[in-house]
């Protein structure tokens, strides 16, 4: 898919506000809100929006610890590593999976109560499976996030040479 500078622009927006309106995007690119309308529906049709979302503080619903899970599969399942992600997503404490390479195969982010609650997650629903062979567990103490893509975005007119 082709994307110009004022998709980009979009997006970059999109980034750092996902409720912003068309009339205010409209003005952001100086395109028409139809143009704009038209542009973001391009986007989503072809899988590069796909959602926007709310960023909840979690520790006022009492979702306070959030740790990382890197997991060894045993070697004879590794194929099934796919599935495994899969599965794991339907665990309600689960936030993200990841394939990984290196020393683990698969490093999973989850959020629940206190240690107590870690503590039961990681035995229950993690180690005890067939195709876990080891978990490392790490506490996130603190945590930073990008939301802003401008920047990024910016990557690609030097990567891709555009000059639009």
């Amino acid at each position: 898919m082709d994307i110009d500078r004022t998709d980009r622009r979009i997006l970059a927006l999109l980034s750092k506000d996902a409720r912003i309106t068309n009339k205010e995007l409209s003005h952001a690119v100086g395109l028409a809100a139809s143009s704009v309308h038209e542009r973001l529906k391009r986007l989503q049709e072809n899988g590069l929006i796909a959602g926007s979302y709310t960023d909840i503080d979690l520790d006022q619903l009492g979702l306070s610890l959030k740790a990382l899970l890197f997991i060894q599969m045993a070697e004879h399942r590794k194929t099934e590593l796919d599935q495994f992600l899969r599965e794991i997503l339907k665990i309600p404490e689960v936030r993200r999976g990841w394939m990984i390479s290196g020393r683990f195969d698969s490093l999973v982010e989850v959020l629940t109560k206190d240690t107590s609650h870690l503590h039961r997650l990681v035995v229950e629903k993690f180690s005890s499976r067939a195709e876990v062979s080891r978990i490392e567990t790490s506490v996130v103490f603190e945590s930073v996030s990008q939301n802003d893509l401008a920047e990024t975005l910016s990557l690609t007119d030097d990567v891709f040479g555009v000059l639009d």
